[in-house]
């Protein structure tokens, strides 16, 4: 049973608005959140360079370097935050949320480079491991795993709804895994000096880095390709659309994502002739509020399309609902 719209309702620039709104607030907790875990990153980064130096750690040094990425991701994810507030313009129609998706591609690609220089130096640890001062080895390594857990409970709620901010995150993800190897290293060597662990732990942390960094890739692509969104099936909308009493048929549906949370729908409805355009326009507020509410779709842009069934035999009708 379709649900009755009232005579107050919001115009449909309205709503956008308020679902738009709604889709990416709010905008101040998250700006402060990644300022605070660039904060973090630098420190822990320039820690572990000094911790590095004293050491002679290459795996700290590693580290360093890892980190500094993930201060180059949040910065990149900041600025995505702020160019995607922009307002959208006549030749901007979308606006600019989709820089939040190039940003998170930008992160990915990071990720994979982070990836192929663990393997040089998982490498270049296996076939000439170096002296180390394990002691201060493990406590730096230990300090840059606080500051990593730090900053991925600054990004996880986040990072579950918006794709750029999760990509900072899996950075930090990954970098957290390797101070987890750097300190896991340490103590190994001390204890029994079997250095070849060290590798072992490497490459545990760049296959799971590769694989966020697919994941990630994956999610922009599908985005940017314009696909339907994830965990949503274009036939279940199609067939809301076709219970609604008045709806003949339903063709070229269209469902993409413009950016994090933010879906749009473009498609075509068959109404019989004698409906009248008031009563087209009702129909269409109709389908818009269930689309919001059961699939999330900020905006929808449906085109009516009347039947002449008496010049248009029903047998020739796509998609024709049964009387």
């Amino acid at each position: 049973m379709s649900d009755p719209v009232s005579e107050s309702a919001p115009s449909p620039s309205l709503v956008y608005e308020r679902i738009v709104s709604e889709a990416h607030e709010p905008r101040t907790d998250l700006l402060r959140r990644l300022g605070a875990a660039l904060g973090v990153a630098v420190f822990a980064a320039l820690l572990e360079l000094a911790g590095s130096w004293l050491s002679g750690s290459l795996a700290l040094l590693s580290d360093a370097g890892h980190v500094g990425t993930d201060a180059v991701a949040l910065i990149l994810s900041l600025w995505a935050v702020r160019v995607s507030e922009r307002p959208h313009t006549p030749r901007m129609s979308f606006g600019y949320h989709r820089m939040e998706v190039l940003a998170a591609l930008a992160n990915g690609v990071l990720l994979l480079g982070i990836a192929t220089y663990l393997l040089v130096q998982a490498y270049g640890r296996y076939m000439a491991p170096p002296a180390l001062e394990v002691g201060i080895m493990f406590f730096v390594g230990l300090a840059g795993l606080g500051a990593n857990v730090i900053m991925l409970v600054l990004l996880r709620s986040w990072a579950r709804r918006n794709i750029n901010v999760r990509g900072a995150f899996l950075h930090t993800y990954g970098d957290a895994l390797g101070s987890v190897g750097v300190v896991t290293a340490a103590v190994v060597i001390q204890v029994t000096g079997f250095a070849i662990l060290d590798v072992v732990v490497a490459l545990f942390i760049v296959a799971l880095i590769l694989h966020a960094a697919g994941r990630l890739l994956r999610d922009g692509v599908r985005i940017l390709l314009e696909a339907s969104p994830a965990g949503l099936r274009p036939e279940a909308v199609a067939q809301t659309i076709a219970s609604f009493p008045g709806v003949r048929g339903v063709h070229d549906l269209h469902v993409w994502t413009v950016t994090s949370g933010l879906r749009w729908l473009t498609g075509h409805i068959r109404v019989s002739g004698d409906m009248t355009v008031q009563a087209s326009g009702e129909l269409v507020d109709r389908i818009q509020a269930r689309l919001r509410e059961e699939f999330g779709i900020a905006h929808a842009t449906l085109q009516v399309d009347s039947i002449q069934e008496e010049l248009i035999p029903p047998s020739e009708v796509v998609d024709q609902k049964a009387p």
